[in-house]
């Protein structure tokens, strides 16, 4: 079609790595008008020239990809800043003067008055500064520590059928100190290996063992689409126990994952996607895991708050295993990556450690794209 106006809303929700270096040679080799929503940090650096910025009802442009955006106005906001003082310093010393000259002397009286009028047109024009919104805090406290290993993955193999086995000759092992990011492409697995630890299902052959004390806690965006819509976040963290969790301890956990105030109370189906996640953070926090297993945990939430989840995670005393195509996320987050790799032929995949960075590895896979002619020199295929 070639369209010359592209307009893309999201594009990286649901793809894998592979799709999501693939769609980042063919959008830098696009030579008409792009126009992207996104909440991928490294997807936006690699595809964008220009950023626009909505905040506080108004639009602001920047040149150059979100980093560059971040470091002017990063720069912008700080002279702001230093223009405010200064405008705070000149007002302070125009009362300080009409206070104490207004009603003396009635040649300092008359120099009062024609600071009042100073001092009138400095408030009428005042100095704006773009404030950010305050920054979501976001907490996951966590079980005691057990001795390692918590998880243990010998010789398992796994397949919905017995004569389709999706991988086999799975061998790791997991505790409260593992960081690990699983990758691959859609339909290989991924989702389906974290089920597998969870006990969700059972391997076709070999095992997985679990310390007897692990607690575990998983997300997933089909576990937020389940969610009673009619509930509010109290009421749904309040029936996570027969018992019934008291109002002043959900509340304390939805608080932790910035859902205070009405938002608390508003029903379920009112929210926004992302507070939806944090309502099912906040539902995990509340478990107290050892081990946090996390699907896709970045899909609808915006840049600022996957910044927060991830400095959430590394502060986190327990294990982390997360599936995730966000760069991002990866990075500031992960110690090592597994790979899922398909079957092919009739053999089944497998589960592989990556010895190398999230980097390394996409430059693999663009690399892989260019032995299989998807991409020539730096351009995606059919298009000029």
């Amino acid at each position: 079609v070639k369209p010359a106006l592209l307009l893309l809303d999201e594009p990286t929700n649901h793809l894998d790595v592979h799709a999501l270096t693939w769609l980042e040679f063919m959008l830098a080799a696009w030579e008409k008008t792009v126009l992207i929503v996104s909440h991928d940090r490294g997807f936006l650096n690699k595809v964008t020239t220009a950023t626009m910025f909505v905040h506080h009802k108004r639009l602001r442009y920047y040149g150059g990809n979100y980093d560059t955006f971040l470091k002017v106005r990063a720069e912008h906001r700080q002279m702001l800043s230093a223009q405010q003082r200064q405008h705070d310093r000149r007002v302070g010393h125009l009362k300080q003067f009409i206070s104490r000259f207004g009603q003396g002397h009635k040649k300092m009286a008359k120099q009062a008055q024609a600071r009042m009028k100073m001092l009138q047109r400095l408030q009428d024009e005042p100095c704006e500064v773009d404030f950010d919104d305050p920054y979501l805090k976001l907490d996951f406290p966590s079980a005691s520590t057990l001795p390692p290993p918590c998880i243990s993955v010998n010789e398992v193999a796994f397949g919905y059928e017995r004569d389709k086995i999706l991988y086999d000759k799975c061998n790791f092992g997991l505790d409260c100190d593992s960081r690990v990011a699983i990758v691959g492409p859609n339909g290989a697995g991924k989702s389906t290996f974290l089920r597998l630890l969870m006990d969700e299902i059972s391997p076709t052959e070999g095992h997985v063992g679990r310390h007897a004390k692990l607690i575990m806690a998983k997300f997933t965006q089909h576990h937020v689409e389940m969610m009673d819509p009619n509930k509010t976040p109290v009421n749904h963290m309040r029936a996570l126990t027969a018992e019934g969790v008291s109002i002043e301890e959900a509340r304390k956990y939805l608080g932790r994952f910035g859902l205070s105030g009405e938002l608390a109370l508003t029903q379920i189906q009112h929210l926004s996607g992302g507070q939806k996640s944090r309502l099912a953070f906040a539902e995990l926090a509340w478990r107290q895991p050892h081990i946090l297993l996390l699907d896709e945990p970045t899909n609808h939430l915006d840049l600022e708050t996957i910044e927060a989840l991830a400095m959430a995670l590394n502060q986190f005393d327990g294990g982390v295993i997360f599936v995730s195509h966000d760069e991002r996320l990866i990075e500031m987050v992960a110690d090592e990556l597994w790979v899922v790799n398909k079957g092919a032929n009739g053999k089944p995949g497998s589960v592989r450690v990556w010895h190398g960075s999230f980097e390394e590895y996409k430059e693999k896979l663009e690399q892989e794209f260019l032995d299989a002619n998807l991409i020539s020199n730096g351009t995606v295929k059919g298009v000029k």
